[in-house]
């Protein structure tokens, strides 16, 4: 959902060290790693490999697991990007996502051995939040942790920002889908919350779990249907939009209902770095090589404004008080909105790269003069500043928060990556070659090794779909890519400086 308007303003408390599992954020001027501009290099090579003809179906915005190699795609939507017109039709229900999914990314011939239609199996208190888009997730174990997401509540009709919870025994369930199981035997591998609780009434944000504490990170509550259109914001009849600005830390009774909880956002910052959605969190390892964390890449969009956050946030895990960490004088160049990506940790630099693959961006590369581009905004030409693009990047988070960000010299074949996963081979965790929390650990590497699939998301046929003559001008991907690291020392394009003003668009040349 790409409305940036509706910034609920409202007073905020300078931030304090909370009791019980309290959460400080703060704000970090943090140094730069050094790089040579020139003829930057990774310890590791990314190759980005298509699957010709897969026989995949068309979803983004989804939640995923996996489970003895196959994968179990829930919810999203299956059309492209939504249409932003006036009036209460932008999220019609045939464009949900109703079906279950279980896909075999090896098998040869056709990779989904078996679906389910959630509406006709479950029931509507169930199917409502799992065929909602923008859920926020995690798998832990065999154990997958759906909540919030915005669609349609089945039983009033009306659309909203979901407050449940949900668990699915994964293996079970792909197990009772594939064999074709009755509907009690399927019903029986979800678990709900006993109600809806508005503090997990999210979509867009991120979910990370560690040591049985759940972080949801930022995102919106949304309720009503959407429109572009102002005078349709909170008021009877309309929609209701409020950004969380709020890391949500909690953890859980057995019966899914919160046990403990705090939240925090900050203090005031006139930057209002914690304002907002659609943004990618991503797990890393922190320099001593064996904590895990997270960080916040990107995210929209910036109050008031049509534009994406260029600040990561630091993500510190703890049972007692974790932090979180703007990092400010960093600026991120590109892949602003959620996209496929992974992450890599290199004991010899002890740092952690995050590979974000292409998406939507608050600035574009051009390959042609070796710049960054920001486009000028004119809404009437369908011009938003916000391009789909093709460009796979590289961040490098090293010790104390410094960050470097380069290019991969090969961009992806289509502008795809938006809305889209990367969902890691098995084989890595079998061969001891992840941390915990799925990082992958480039000591344990040999050879050139397929880490993992993008699956899904937004194609578009343009950079601003706008602008596209075909209809549609934005599918829900069909492509299926491998994704393979070689070790060892790479070279990689060097990130030019981000401009300092916006130019008049001016479209690629055809090719």
């Amino acid at each position: 959902m790409n409305n940036p308007f509706s910034y609920q303003s409202r007073s905020r408390q300078l931030p304090a060290l909370l009791s019980s599992i309290g959460l400080l954020l703060t704000v970090s001027l943090a140094p730069q790693l050094r790089a040579d501009s020139a003829s930057p290099t990774l310890p590791f090579k990314v190759e980005v490999k298509e699957v010709e003809k897969p026989t995949l179906p068309g979803v983004h915005s989804f939640t995923s697991s996996t489970a003895d190699g196959k994968w179990l795609i829930i919810g999203g939507r299956i059309a492209g990007l939504h249409g932003f017109g006036s009036g209460n039709n932008n999220f019609p229900r045939p464009t949900a996502n109703t079906t279950a999914y279980v896909i075999d990314p090896a098998a040869k011939k056709d990779q989904v051995l078996g679906s389910i239609d959630l509406i006709t199996t479950l029931p509507k208190e169930l199917a409502g939040p799992l065929t909602a888009t923008n859920q926020e997730f995690a798998q832990v174990g065999n154990d997958l942790y759906i909540l919030g997401g915005y669609g349609t509540d089945l039983q009033n009709g009306g659309l909203t920002t979901f407050g449940s919870l949900i668990k699915i025994d994964v293996a079970k369930l792909i197990a009772a889908i594939t064999t074709k199981a009755d509907n009690t035997t399927i019903k029986a591998c979800f678990t709900q919350s006993p109600a809806s609780d508005n503090r997990l009434k999210v979509t867009g944000g991120g979910l990370r779990v560690s040591n049985n504490v759940f972080y949801l990170t930022f995102g919106q509550d949304f309720t009503g249907f959407y429109s572009v259109q102002n005078r349709d914001y909170n008021r009877a009849g309309g929609q209701f939009q409020k950004y969380t600005e709020k890391i949500r830390v909690f953890t859980l009774n057995a019966d899914l209902s919160i046990n403990q909880f705090t939240q925090i956002d900050g203090g005031y910052d006139d930057t209002l770095p914690y304002h907002r959605r659609d943004l990618n969190v991503v797990d890393i390892i922190d320099s001593d090589g064996q904590t895990p964390a997270a960080t916040v890449y990107g995210g929209v969009f910036r109050a008031g404004q049509v534009a994406g956050h260029t600040t990561p946030i630091d993500i510190t895990f703890s049972t007692t008080a974790p932090t979180a960490t703007v990092l400010s004088s960093f600026k991120q160049a590109l892949s602003q909105y959620d996209c496929a990506n992974f992450t890599v940790y290199d004991s010899a630099s002890t740092s952690s790269y995050t590979t974000l693959f292409g998406g939507i961006s608050q600035f574009h590369y051009d390959s042609t003069n070796k710049k960054l581009i920001l486009d000028q905004v004119d809404l009437e030409k369908g011009i938003d500043g916000l391009p789909f693009i093709d460009t796979v990047s590289t961040i490098q988070h090293g010790p104390n928060g410094a960050l470097v960000q380069v290019i991969q010299p090969t961009p992806l074949p289509a502008l795809v990556g938006t809305d889209a996963q990367f969902l890691a081979s098995p084989g890595l965790a079998k061969n001891a070659q992840v941390f915990p929390n799925g990082v992958i650990d480039l000591s344990k590497l040999s050879e050139a090794t397929l880490v993992g699939h993008i699956v899904g998301g937004i194609e578009s046929f343009g950079p601003y779909s706008g602008l596209v003559k075909q209809d549609p001008s934005t599918v829900a991907s069909k492509h299926l890519f491998e994704v393979w690291v070689t070790p060892g020392k790479t070279p990689v394009l060097p990130m030019p400086p981000l401009p300092t003003q916006a130019t008049p668009y001016t479209p690629p040349p055809a090719k």
